[in-house]
């Protein structure tokens, strides 16, 4: 049985699609918020985990993204602002501390610092999000990387929990995808191996 609660909303796939293959699950969170936890592992070829990390401290071409910036940069670790707008939605933003010592490690975490009214501005919803991810290369598939992530946000405003709960395994594949694309593009122009 499942002791956690996890229930699989995209199962492992039969084989890569675009360069990797993720499963995609939800469960609902221990602090009793009706927004559900998510957890993804994948599958990645042709990439490290360096590759990860870089692209996750310096995104593009995220779904929605609108403005990512460096607002200090600490002995242990970086602030970082995050702004974000889908369609017919308000935008929302983070500041956000990822610790260097997780980043040297092949591991990534992202949690919004303490509520503050940093870099605040009007019309936009100060939102909370929660990123723990671990990268390794696989042991037993050559030139395969291999993460699992954690992640746990809360939009705020008027968005109904149901409907980003909904959207979360379909949105996780799709910056999945479009991350792959990037990634690959970069080794492609920089004399970096494809598989």
């Amino acid at each position: 049985g499942n002791s956690h609660g996890w229930q699989i909303k995209q199962n492992w796939p039969k084989d890569y699609k675009e360069s990797f293959m993720m499963r995609i699950c939800l469960r609902k969170h221990e602090s009793g918020n009706p927004n559900m936890l998510l957890r993804a592992d994948g599958k990645y070829r042709g990439v490290s985990p360096e590759d990860f990390l870089g692209y996750l401290l310096n995104p593009q071409n995220l779904p929605g993204l609108k403005e990512w910036k460096d607002v200090e940069t600490l002995p242990d670790g970086y602030i970082k602002y995050c702004r974000v707008q889908a369609p017919c939605m308000t935008p929302r933003d983070i500041v956000g501390s990822i610790p260097s010592t997780a980043v040297r490690m092949g591991a990534s975490s992202c949690a919004s610092a303490p509520p503050s009214t940093a870099l605040a501005q009007d019309g936009v919803i100060r939102a909370y999000y929660y990123n723990s991810s671990v990268f390794k290369m696989s042991a037993t598939e050559e030139g395969v990387m291999e993460m699992t992530e954690f992640i746990f946000q809360d939009l705020k405003g008027g968005l109904p929990p149901w409907l980003l709960n909904a959207a979360l395994p379909a949105g996780t594949m799709d910056v999945n995808r479009k991350q792959m694309k990037v990634l690959l593009m970069q080794k492609l122009f920089s004399g970096g191996e494809r598989m």
